[in-house]
């Protein structure tokens, strides 16, 4: 059997009804299975090899379901609904044609012929709900999903139909639903040209494509979906954030009225119209009622809506007050979604009740909503619980009231794996049997950073009983790496304990740009990670074994190594922080501090060169793609995109700043250590001004800054070789 790693291609198929009786619903379908088809046996199919169905009953507690049954030499998939058609056709896939389906492409072996016989599988979801969601921030394609074109949007659509998924959301800004919804007021901004009010940092939302182009691009990406039964939720209340701010335009002419607030967010694009005047909560509601019509599906076919509520806002310092007016507002919300969409469920975000409220707040809320209509979509399950009492374990939903199960994962600058496999797994024990809990959701503010965990969420969504993720690991390696699966997952096993070392946030580039040597001692730091990441270290050797030609090993090695590298530099960093501490009061010598300074100038170096191997992560590159999908009009842009990647809330595993600036940053502050050390003083600070420098460099033509080296297998060893010998 060879073994073929082809890239996913999707073809989109139209069809005008897709009731099960019409003449053409399993179009779609029937092309997917002869595409395949061809690919494995190389020739077509022959005529009739697999008919397709839609029947409500296949499934014994109305949620998706499927059932795949042998019929002569062929065989029949019946789902019980449209989507479920799609579950069906992919599992027997992979039952029977051997492949296997990843986010970043397919493996299709070549067989002789396919065998349909003896097949009588009937497959049922757990969760009523699976979705997964995509997010707003900027800087490299692979993770941020405002960047994909449609190509890349049918890709990942047809992943999560592999994936059993069913519910996915697009927050990745309003793109142009003011424009829809209020034409005579708000003009379309000219994409040439930095956005009219536009802030610095990820604040910054001026245009890399037109408005028009993009709001024709989320009708586009929402249809595909909606032709193959997936479900998409609308955003309601109050949709003003940071990422959706009220273009200038609008408050210029409208001049809204604004919710007091007590701090965060600035700006007036960015405060909250003041709906304790109805006025104002019907002028936001107009802009959910465009959107379903113009994005999705129109009223009657609207199965999910969503909400934020109040995100993020603090109105009053008195907390009652401040309750008793995001309660308010959800109420009045909450009644325009039931009053104009009956039929569609209302998924009540959690994320302002995990940062903003108390536990008791959240069960005071819980009487004022329906349990037949509204669901907390909590999707913080994984947060560490140092510190954190807040979450769906404390807030009276466990057994009493719809919610949702999820992990969070990361912040925008977490752009690598760390999925806390011993949290989730241990709080998913409260939601895997319990009633109330009616979906498993992935919600992070990245895509793509941990591919093994997809593979997890993935799994765990749909089964009924928990999938560990040792049990995950040894499938996906089995599934993904062919011959090499051994030593790969044995480098994956050495690594994880080491990757949930971080939680949400966070990364090496932060000591960099932080206070650096000049930080002061964390114990707990060293006494916490020094076992897991000196065991996890071994990667290095490990994966510089490996031929390094399948691109799936290309893109897992460097995932592997820079997460290594990413928990090894701090850990060594915080060690010469305390020792340049007991040096600073006289408790030890500082003649071994240059020498072990200089080393971790060496390991950001080796990070820099890790990112260079591979088109994940450039800047340049990434602005390239984004040039290619549709030209990129503003002259400026490339300064607004390393401008909303290197902010201190985003800046992460980007070559241009892992080259130009933390590299750089410890070499400057390795020179004054031992210019300190070598004259005595004790006094000497050592960080430069990371934010000039950032400036700097955000002023530079970006493609200055491209990474050079060549993507090689022998610079693949090369790295990987001079990094171990560092840790020898």
């Amino acid at each position: 059997m060879n073994r073929v790693c082809l890239t996913v291609t999707a073809v989109l198929f139209t069809w005008a009804c897709q009731a099960a009786d019409a003449p053409d619903a399993f179009a779609g379908p029937r092309a997917e299975f002869a595409k395949y088809y061809r690919q494995i046996v190389g020739k077509e199919a022959p005529q009739g090899t697999v008919s397709f169905a839609i029947d409500p009953k296949v499934s014994a507690s109305g949620k998706d379901a499927y059932a795949i049954a042998s019929e002569g030499a062929g065989v029949k998939i019946t789902g019980s609904n449209l989507r479920s058609v799609w579950y069906g056709l992919y599992d027997l896939l992979e039952r029977r044609g051997g492949c296997r389906w990843f986010w970043d492409g397919d493996i299709v072996p070549k067989k002789e012929a396919l065998d349909f016989s003896g097949l009588n599988v009937k497959e049922e979801a757990h969760f009523e709900y699976r979705g997964i969601r995509y997010f707003a921030h900027r800087g490299l394609t692979r993770f941020q999903a405002e960047h994909w074109g449609l190509e890349d949007w049918k890709k990942e659509i047809d992943w999560c139909l592999k994936r059993r998924l069913n519910v996915f959301m697009l927050r990745i800004g309003q793109d142009d639903l003011f424009q829809r919804t209020f034409p005579e007021v708000c003009a379309y901004p000219d994409p040439s040209k930095p956005l009219p009010g536009h802030g610095n940092g990820y604040d910054d939302r001026s245009l890399f494509w037109s408005l028009q182009y993009r709001g024709k691009l989320r009708q586009d990406i929402q249809k595909y979906g909606f032709d193959r039964g997936l479900m998409v939720p609308e955003d309601f209340g109050t949709m003003t954030h940071w990422y959706s701010r009220t273009p200038e335009d609008f408050l210029d002419t409208m001049k809204p009225p604004f919710l007091p607030q007590t701090r965060g967010y600035t700006g007036r694009n960015g405060l909250v119209w003041d709906i304790r005047d109805n006025k104002w909560v019907e002028e936001y509601w107009k802009m959910t009622k465009v959107a379903v019509e113009a994005y999705g599906e129109g009223a009657a076919k609207q199965q999910l809506l969503h909400t934020i509520g109040l995100g993020e806002r603090m109105v009053f310092e008195d907390r009652k007050q401040n309750l008793d007016l995001k309660i308010e507002a959800l109420k009045k919300f909450l009644a325009c979604a039931h009053r104009d969409y009956p039929d569609s469920k209302v998924l009540i975000a959690g994320w302002d009740f995990y940062n903003k409220w108390r536990p008791e707040e959240v069960k005071a809320l819980l009487p004022h909503l329906d349990p037949k209509r509204d669901i907390i979509w909590d999707y913080e399950a994984d947060v560490s619980p140092i510190g954190h009492k807040n979450n769906f374990t404390t807030w009276g939903v466990v057994g009493n009231f719809p919610y949702t199960f999820s992990i969070f994962l990361a912040y925008e600058n977490g752009l690598d794996t760390r999925a806390n496999y011993p949290i989730i797994e241990e709080r998913q024990k409260l939601a895997q049997n319990d009633p109330a809990c009616v979906g498993y959701i992935f919600w992070p503010e990245s895509s793509h950073t941990d591919t093994l965990c997809l593979r997890f969420f993935t799994a765990n969504a749909w089964s009924k009983s928990p999938v560990p993720h040792g049990d995950v690991l040894d499938e996906f390696c089995a599934s993904r790496y062919g011959e090499h699966a051994a030593l790969m997952k044995a480098a994956w096993k050495a690594a994880l304990p080491a990757s949930y070392l971080r939680t949400w946030g966070s990364n090496c580039g932060v000591f960099f740009a932080g206070l650096g040597f000049d930080a002061g001692p964390n114990e707990a730091l060293i006494k916490g990670w020094t076992k897991p990441v000196e065991e996890a270290s071994s990667v290095f050797s490990l994966l510089s074994y490996l031929p390094w030609k399948d691109p799936f090993i290309q893109r897992d090695t460097i995932d592997l190594a820079r997460m290594v590298l990413d928990r090894l530099i701090p850990l060594r960093m915080v060690e010469l922080c305390r020792d340049i501490s007991a040096w600073r009061n006289g408790k030890r010598d500082g003649a071994d501090l240059p020498a072990r300074a200089e080393k971790i100038v060496a390991l950001a170096d080796k990070m820099a060169d890790l990112l260079a191997l591979h088109t994940d992560y450039s800047l340049w590159e990434s602005y390239q793609r984004l040039d290619a999908i549709e030209k990129v009009t503003n002259p400026e842009f490339t300064k607004t995109l390393f401008d909303n990647a290197s902010c201190g809330y985003c800046r992460s595993h980007q070559y241009e700043l892992a080259r130009y600036w933390y590299a750089a940053h410890a070499k400057v502050m390795a020179e004054r250590l031992a210019k300190a050390v070598a004259s005595g003083d004790r006094k000497a600070k050592f960080a430069s001004g990371a934010e000039e420098e950032r400036q700097a460099l955000k002023a530079k033509p970006l493609e200055s800054l491209r990474p050079t080296l060549p993507r090689t297998e022998a610079n693949f060893r090369k790295v990987l070789r001079e990094i171990q010998a560092l840790e020898d």
